[in-house]
């Protein structure tokens, strides 16, 4: 990347301060005997997302495009690079804005002038989001999109399914239901098969006893 975009880059990045280090407090004596109460962490979800950070990427894209559309003269860019510079000076912020306005007048811009640059730059980071926000729609119905379509045709595959079970386990019931009715149909043909063969075997029995009685009788008494 070029020195010229790394120089435009550093116009936009703040140098932070270093934290100071909070004092550490005296522990005071405890005035109660019950136990501190302890907040237990959130869990995060994992499809939650995390928040977003400032990207680099993005940046270099972003800082590309205002620097594409950098206007000729003294600008919001030129104004904000003299505000860079003044800040290795010892003065506050409203001197070190008096100061580069100042600057800027001499340069032969204004305050309109700067403000009016200041706002096209606020448009063009807001075409470029809108150009974001296009690619991330295209890319949600290319990777989210067919994958929605088919969760559905599965849900639908599966409730299909479903349908067949219940009516696959109705039908078992039902053959069952008829299996039992059969079986005791069985049972009960079979008994009274059973209790009709033991009459006519006893009813047979009963003369056929008298008969064979009668005839030894005759073969006896006629000798």
């Amino acid at each position: 990347m070029s020195n010229g975009f790394n120089k435009f880059k550093s116009l936009f990045i703040v140098q932070e301060e270093e934290p100071k280090q909070p004092a550490t407090a005296k522990p005071t004596p405890s005035t109660s005997n019950k136990a501190p109460v302890v907040t237990p962490p959130q869990e995060s979800g994992s499809d939650v997302p995390s928040p977003g950070k400032v990207n680099d990427k993005f940046l270099n894209v972003l800082y590309s495009a205002i620097e594409k559309n950098n206007q000729e003269g003294f600008d919001y860019l030129e104004f904000r690079n003299s505000l860079q510079s003044l800040k290795e000076m010892n003065m506050d912020e409203a001197t070190r804005i008096k100061s580069a306005m100042a600057m800027a007048k001499s340069m032969g811009a204004s305050l309109a002038t700067i403000v009016a640059s200041g706002q096209q730059y606020l448009q063009i980071l807001k075409s470029e989001q809108g150009k974001f926000d296009e690619a991330m729609k295209n890319q949600k119905a290319q990777q989210i999109g067919n994958k929605e379509q088919q969760m559905q045709e599965f849900a639908n595959a599966i409730k299909a399914k479903e349908e067949e079970i219940k009516k696959l386990q109705q039908e078992i019931e039902q053959n069952k239901q008829k299996y039992v009715e059969l079986s005791q149909q069985i049972k009960d043909a079979t008994r009274h098969i059973e209790s009709t063969k033991n009459d006519f075997v006893a009813s047979y029995e009963s003369l056929a006893v008298q008969i064979q009685s009668d005839l030894n009788k005759i073969q006896e008494y006629m000798k």
